[in-house]
């Protein structure tokens, strides 16, 4: 949540940030690191405080890539909290962070310079409207030495970052987050709860793990290019991912999305025989639902439909069975199968129409006053917030717990698996007790506990600014256990699916009770998360109900 009052950081704060980082990872990965790795550790624990900072700078900073390492013009390096810059990049230098004016070919020197710059070291006259492009050209026919392209300028490599992203995996647990997490915290924007990070803990526990991690991470940056060229780049790339052997299920989600995001491209290419190899070899959605498609697409029918009844016989979520029932059942209609596989049930949900004064503002929020003045009640918009938020603060200590793997650093909002599949089954005898638990008093006891003591705490199902101590008495007071067990044991099956699309409204009539009200404003309609909400209510004698508002003529 925002900080009160402004927090001014040092100027310095990211050298802070990184040493902590390093402590951080030296303390608790020491024995899996490498013997580069650790020198890389001590050689930068030796540098002067301006070095360190130059370093820290200059690793954080993009520079132009070169097969030396990030490139810099040593005049160009300007930052006011280093006292003396050319005796931090002599110390670098020296301790081999940085490489001063690298061996390296001129097409590699000129990203470094402006087309201002270059174009008076050209050794024949190039009209000052050519463009960048034809200007490099121009100058890599001519037999130019990089040196005088330099024209004597220092040029700096940094060294050493492909062990600093070691470092960075092994605190983020990825590639794609920075330091900027501290910043968050520092400035008060995020509170972040507090939870254990024992070694045995943690996520990375071999060596092995470690190359798998980085190995995916080197496919991932290929990607793109692969994407782009053709199906034998796509099938190189594919044999290149690691095997993702034992018990990482985070390198498991990794590896199984790029094999789908190749295999994909596999199919828009019309590669279909290889697009179905790779999708064999993914044990997540839509795997299955994409070789149905592609049996069907070849003509084979009847392994189309057998793997629908494969995917309806073990879904892996709810979405698998929407599809298998829906497109099994167009599917063998149109092979004049149609006796032989049941038309997908449509919950049509009940309905009113209300013809309401055209007004400013959203059409939900109208909504709710006139349900109000209407019914001597009391509404609250709360779409995806309430029964999210209330699931987050009962399973608050269940959701934190530390269980294997799923926290790699203290700046966590969420367990690294809290959207994926494997984030119930990992803790299913835990929730499944408190579900069981669940009474009117018990759930409101550990909400009302957490939401006193964890104010303002990050936490990836509770959005604090939504959550009113007015709304929540309501809600606790009205809507009986046996409904929040079932609304909370769907959400738990998928969060990553079900936490969105539940209804907008949350409507209290005065004589008691509650109803949901999904609202549509005028041309608007039903998404399929939200139909799939409403026959769950319905399912379970959950009260609800869809208004669509239209605006009044006249």
């Amino acid at each position: 949540m925002p900080s009160p009052t402004p927090v001014e950081l040092a100027p310095d704060y990211y050298l802070s940030n990184f040493r902590a980082l390093l402590d951080f990872v030296i303390s608790r990965y020491d024995a899996l690191l490498s013997a580069e790795e650790r020198a890389f550790f001590a050689d930068f624990q030796a540098l002067a405080t301006d070095s360190q900072r130059l370093y820290v700078r200059l690793l954080s900073r993009k520079g132009v890539p070169s097969s030396a390492g990030a490139l810099f013009r040593q005049t160009k390096l300007a930052y006011s909290e280093i006292d003396d810059l050319p005796r931090a990049v002599e110390q670098l230098v020296t301790s081999g962070l940085l490489l001063r004016n690298p061996a390296l070919p001129l097409a590699e020197i000129l990203p470094l310079f402006t087309k201002a710059e270059l174009l008076p070291r050209s050794l024949s006259p190039l009209p000052n409207a050519i463009k960048r492009p034809e200007l490099e050209q121009a100058l890599l026919e001519q037999p130019l030495d990089p040196a005088n392209v330099s024209a004597g300028e220092p040029i700096l490599a940094v060294q050493a970052a492909e062990h600093f992203e070691t470092f960075k995996l092994c605190f983020f647990g990825n590639l794609n987050q920075d330091l900027t997490d501290w910043v968050l915290r520092d400035l008060g924007l995020y509170q972040y709860e507090r939870y254990p990070l024992d070694r045995h803990n943690l996520p990375f526990q071999s060596r092995a793990q470690i190359e798998q991690h980085l190995q995916y991470y080197d496919c991932l940056m290929l990607a793109d290019e692969a994407l782009a060229n053709g199906s034998e780049a796509i099938l190189a790339l594919a044999a290149q991912l690691p095997a993702a052997h034992g018990e990482d299920a985070t390198l498991h989600r990794r590896v199984d999305r790029l094999r789908l995001t190749l295999a994909r491209q596999l199919e828009r290419c019309d590669a279909l025989d290889a697009a179905d190899q790779l999708y064999q070899a993914c044990t997540r959605p839509p795997a299955r639902e994409r070789r149905a498609r592609i049996a069907v697409k070849r003509g084979d029918i009847d392994g189309g439909l057998s793997l629908c009844r494969e995917i309806l016989a073990a879904p892996l979520n709810e979405a698998e069975t929407v599809f298998a029932e829906s497109f099994g059942h167009r599917t063998a209609k149109r092979a004049k199968h149609a006796k032989d596989w049941a038309a997908p049930d449509r919950y049509q949900p009940p309905t009113e129409t209300v013809a309401l004064p055209p007004a400013d503002g959203r059409v939900e929020l109208i909504a709710a006053a006139w349900l109000e003045s209407e019914h001597d009640s009391e509404c609250f918009y709360v779409e995806n917030t309430l029964f999210n938020g209330v699931l987050g603060l009962y399973i608050w200590d269940l959701l934190f717990a530390p269980v294997p793997g799923a926290f790699f650093n203290p700046f966590q909002v969420a367990p690294s698996d809290f959207r994926t599949p494997d984030f119930y089954p990992s803790r299913r005898e835990a929730l499944d007790q408190r579900l069981a638990e669940l009474t009117g008093q018990t759930l409101a006891a550990r909400v009302w506990q957490h939401f006193d003591s964890k104010q303002g705490i990050a936490n990836p199902l509770v959005a604090w600014e939504a959550l009113s101590a007015a709304l929540l008495t309501r809600a606790l007071e009205h809507i009986p256990a046996h409904h929040w067990r079932e609304l909370f044991r769907r959400l738990l099956a998928d969060i990553s699916h079900h936490r969105n699309g539940l209804p907008d409204l949350i409507h209290f009539p005065a004589d008691g009770g509650y109803e949901l009200v999904e609202v549509k404003g005028p041309g608007d309609r039903l998404q399929q998360n939200q139909q799939r909400w409403l026959g769950f209510f319905a399912r379970h004698g959950i009260p609800h109900r869809v208004l669509h508002v239209e605006w009044r003529q006249g």
